[in-house]
């Protein structure tokens, strides 16, 4: 067996990885929601528009910053920011094929925005959510213009998932959510690992 083998099957997998964070997420989530909004998940899973309605918007608004996302990389100084960013460094590391792809964006869009949208926007609102969303992923840089753009971005996509919660309900922002990190995983897998 070679070296790469051997640390592949001592490692644990990009999938095992990301469903413990997401019950981890569920876990504080259902807490948050039962005790400081004294309500059930499921109350605030069924609020909003009809689930269609939902689903549409979460795909449009996915989609959108999606695209944006996946251009960023074809921006020499933005893709050379992006590169500085410890889940991009994960992201090559990886080798993520088209599987864990999607059950990362489907675990994270459910997960997190049960969390920071369901649970905690709420509680501190929707600005505060957004910053904590970013810090905890890491995404806060004021090094360059650059670093600063990518930080707006990523405030700005996390203020659209709370209003698609606020305007439409959690399944528009679990959808957006899960949409934009398809897309961008897929041009980010592409770009960052050939």
């Amino acid at each position: 067996m070679d070296e790469q083998t051997h640390q592949q099957k001592q490692q644990p997998s990009i999938t095992a990885i990301s469903l413990i964070s997401g019950i981890i997420w569920l876990f504080i989530a259902t807490l948050l929601i039962l005790f400081a909004q004294e309500t059930s998940l499921l109350h605030i899973l069924f609020q909003g528009e009809q689930f269609l309605t939902q689903l549409l918007a979460g795909i449009i608004s996915g989609g959108v910053f999606g695209v944006f996302g996946a251009v960023m990389v074809h921006v020499p100084k933005l893709k050379a920011v992006l590169e500085d960013y410890h889940i991009i460094k994960q992201l090559k590391e990886l080798k993520l094929n088209n599987t864990d792809i999607v059950q990362v964006s489907v675990v994270a869009g459910i997960t997190e925005e049960i969390l920071f949208r369901g649970a905690i926007q709420p509680i501190i609102g929707i600005w505060l959510t957004s910053l904590l969303f970013i810090g905890i992923h890491g995404y806060i840089r004021f090094k360059t213009i650059w670093h600063v753009l990518f930080t707006v971005f990523t405030f700005l996509l996390s203020m659209i998932l709370g209003w698609l919660f606020i305007y439409f309900g959690l399944v528009a922002a679990i959808t957006a959510h899960a949409v934009y990190d398809l897309i961008v995983l897929w041009k980010f897998r592409d770009v960052f690992q050939h």
